[in-house]
């Protein structure tokens, strides 16, 4: 018997390829029959043979899978069956495993069959795309978004991207709308991003309003004050502009009100009648422009109390407070006191101040306009005004 040795270079590395094998018969006379038998290297191809037939199909040799095509010729790459993918590697053995494929990871199970879909290794879960690659990063599996590290493992639990934070659930679904997490609420917008929470979200009388005017002091006591806006979208209060600087009475927020006080009213209010001593800037809100006739009856004894009127009095008020002013340019009625309750204050208004006023909010005019513009009556705005050790109460 005769045997010969062949070998193939493979990244740069000597591999010793099968044994290639004959074996010489006499059949009579000076004739000699070669019989092939193990592997055999012909027509570039490998083959491997058993009493001198080429084998095809699925083989184990040696411990190894291989796989032949009808012709005998043993394969290498990929290998569809009609049903699953396998891969065979520079030397033809059928690869299991994690398998890097030019440049792309594939999981390959022990029968060989390259794993698509999910793929748990015991620890943590992978996901394999249709063509078998592993994915990274964002994904989008049957409707719920993931994240694969670099290393293709399934995030779970709290995700930063280095810009924003997301929260993956047990299953590694990204979530989104309120979630409660460790006995802590969090609000992730629709695309995962987690949005701090603002004093507007812990405000309990606000349901019904998408928009909101919170105007808080450090305590009383003080007459400057923080003016924030809010909008409520998806069930969610986001801030609208910087927060502004403010002032309200000269005396701070009153325990008690009372006419001729010089204090601002504690509560929650609507938003009334938008004026000016101009054209409408561009709000939403009904608009008034005030005249050279227009007062504000500030007598507790009128039947008027605490409602924009025109002179002359005609005896109907012994006191009034002048609209036309520049204070004024710009404003809306905070509806304070609409029960007019003799006594209790009037003239409560949200406008253009750079320092104390005797109960109104004020605010810079470029603020005011601001607010103007912004202002839809269509979603129930409403202005909020406390101490803070009082927002618990609203």
């Amino acid at each position: 018997m005769r045997r010969m040795i062949a070998s193939i270079c493979v990244a740069g590395s000597l591999l010793i390829a099968p044994i290639q094998s004959f074996a010489e018969v006499n059949i009579g006379g000076n004739q000699q029959a070669v019989v092939k038998d193990g592997w055999v290297f012909e027509q570039n191809n490998w083959h491997y043979y058993v009493n001198n037939v080429p084998v095809s199909g699925w083989q184990k040799i040696q411990g190894t899978w291989y796989y032949f095509a009808s012709n005998g010729v043993m394969k290498t790459g990929w290998y569809f069956d009609g049903t699953n993918w396998f891969y065979m590697n520079s030397n033809g053995g059928m690869e299991t495993g994690w398998q890097k494929i030019q440049g792309t990871w594939y999981y390959f199970a022990s029968n060989g069959v390259m794993k698509t879909g999910w793929y748990f290794d015991g620890t943590n879960w992978f996901y394999m795309n249709s063509n078998g690659g592993m994915e990274t990063g964002w994904q989008k599996v049957q409707g719920t978004w993931y994240y694969f590290a670099s290393n293709g493992v399934m995030k779970t639990d709290w995700y930063f991207d280095g810009t924003n934070w997301f929260y993956m659930n047990n299953n590694g679904g990204m979530e989104i709308g309120w979630q409660k997490i460790g006995g802590t609420w969090y609000y992730f917008e629709n695309n995962g991003v987690w949005v701090a929470s603002n004093a507007a979200d812990y405000l309990y009388t606000i349901g019904e309003n998408q928009q909101l005017i919170l105007v808080t002091a450090n305590d009383y006591g003080t007459n400057k004050a923080k003016i924030q806006t809010f909008e409520k979208r998806n069930n969610k209060w986001y801030p609208v502009y910087a927060a502004m600087q403010g002032y309200i009475g000269r005396d701070g927020f009153a325990y008690t009100m009372s006419e001729g006080g010089k204090s601002s009213p504690r509560g929650k209010y609507t938003i009334g009648t938008a004026f000016g001593r101009y054209g409408n800037p561009g709000t939403k809100l009904p608009y008034r422009q005030i005249t050279s006739n227009d007062v504000w009856v500030d007598d507790s004894n009128s039947s008027l109390y605490n409602t924009w009127q025109q002179n002359p009095a005609n005896g109907r008020w012994s006191s009034a407070e002048n609209m036309n002013i520049p204070q004024y340019d710009y404003g809306f009625v905070i509806n304070y006191n609409t029960e007019r309750v003799a006594g209790a204050g009037s003239a409560i208004f949200f406008h253009i101040s750079d320092m104390y006023t005797y109960g109104c909010t004020g605010t810079s005019r470029e603020n005011v306009l601001s607010v103007l513009r912004w202002l839809d009556p269509a979603k129930s705005p409403v202005i909020v005004q406390t101490p803070e050790s009082e927002l618990k109460y609203y």
